[in-house]
């Protein structure tokens, strides 16, 4: 089901799992169901700290993982552990500090293994600074930016830091959004503005997003003075949120070959009228609109309320319920499978496969992204006297690390 989630509501921490599956109808396994015995190394977190709630959310950089470990109020803390020696080689660091009034930040994380932060503190102290913590958690620099009401951080491919902000109007100057980018030594390199308006995102592959009644697409922050993709929403339509990828960004995805993936919706009277179960009487109609990597428009494909898209390489892979299906820019369908399992919930690992799992029944299956082929398969309650439920980030290539439901345990794995 498909639920338009506002911005405001993304922050809400999501433990999420999912169910596996093979290439070619329905479902046979070409991997046989393994659990993991002997893992690489375990470490048990410490009492007072929840690593479960964003344990899906983790991040890979330089030799180490970093999973957000809430401790008290505050879910601005980072857990950090050596992929190969995590029991022995790890460190906590927590972003507020010795900070009496915190109101918020933001977090990052780059690929030599440095973790961003973006930060207000409140009291006297309001400006808003990038904090850098380097690959074995000691402060590297601490910079000030220039944010008016709220700023968005991003990493760009190349290990640059962009902070992006929207400056409102005064009586000197109209409002425009400034994108500064720092080098990762924290110094400022350059500040470019536009004055179009709109919501602008810098995106994972460096391209930037406008999101206003417009949409548009620029190549990057250096390059704004003409976008490469540009579409008018049809009337009444809104972009949708998915918090499994895009947290709290619109649901817009590049792809490998240069397009772009976009999910909309409109609000539209409910087959039968005001229900019990739905006093508005509305539902949202979806609909996912692609172009290719020329700015033109391929297809929009309207997607039904039990249906749900994924990004994969220059295609999409395409959920209903237990049935998957992966499709190219054209919309044409290139393999489908139909899994076991429920409460299936898919996801993309870093190295682009399709990860598939159920935190309910503690399996997990690797895909690959295009044929839907298993390239791992992980059954965690094989022989075991009862259900446990499990958390889970696949790494990619084999990696994965496992969080039994409620424990503190963290286990890391290498399949084979």
């Amino acid at each position: 089901m498909k639920i338009p989630f506002k911005p405001a509501m993304l922050s809400m921490a999501m433990v999420i799992g999912f169910t596996g599956a093979s290439a070619g109808g329905a479902y046979a396994a070409n991997a046989q169901p393994v659990k993991p015995s002997n893992p690489d190394w375990t470490y048990n977190v410490p009492p007072g700290q929840d690593i479960e709630s964003w344990f899906n959310k983790a991040k890979v950089g330089g030799d180490n993982v970093y999973f957000r470990n809430e401790k008290g109020a505050s879910s601005f803390v980072v857990q950090s552990f050596n992929q190969k020696s995590g029991d022995k080689t790890n460190w906590t660091y927590d972003f507020r500090g010795k900070a009496q009034y915190f109101m918020g930040g933001e977090l990052e994380y780059g690929k030599n293994g440095d973790v961003y932060f973006l930060s207000k503190q409140g009291g006297e102290n309001k400006s808003y600074t990038v904090q850098a913590v380097n690959a074995q958690g000691k402060l590297k620099w601490t910079t000030p930016v220039k944010v008016d009401v709220s700023g968005d951080l991003s990493v760009l491919p190349n290990g640059d830091i962009v902070v992006t902000s929207h400056i409102q109007a005064t009586k000197k100057e109209k409002e425009y959004t400034i994108f500064q980018t720092l080098g990762n030594d924290g110094k400022l390199k350059s500040e470019k503005k536009i004055t179009d308006s709109g919501m602008f995102k810098v995106l994972n592959n460096g391209q930037v997003l406008n999101s206003g009644t417009k949409v548009q697409l620029y190549q990057g922050v250096n390059a704004l003075s003409k976008p490469i993709i540009s579409y008018s929403l049809p009337k009444n339509h809104m972009f949708f949120y998915d918090f499994r990828v895009t947290d709290s960004s619109p649901a817009v995805y590049p792809l490998s070959g240069g397009g772009m993936l976009m999910e909309i919706y409109e609000e539209v009277p409910a087959p039968g009228g005001k229900t019990d179960n739905n006093q508005s009487g509305t539902m949202d109609k979806h609909t996912l609109v692609a172009f290719d990597a020329k700015g033109k428009k391929t297809f929009a494909r309207p997607l039904a309320e039990d249906e749900s898209v994924m990004a994969a390489g220059n295609g999409f892979v395409l959920q209903k319920g237990q049935k998957f299906e992966t499709y190219d820019i054209n919309n044409k369908r290139i393999a489908n499978v139909t899994l076991e399992g429920d409460n299936l919930w898919m996801m993309t690992a870093p190295t682009g496969e399709i990860v598939v799992t159920s935190k309910k029944s503690g399996k997990l299956y690797a895909l690959n992204a295009k044929t839907l082929k298993v390239n791992h398969e992980v059954d965690m309650n094989i022989d075991a006297e009862r259900t446990k439920a499990y958390s889970f980030y696949y790494a990619g290539k084999g990696e994965l690390y496992t969080l039994e439901a409620g424990e503190k345990t963290v286990s890391r794995y290498t399949l084979k």
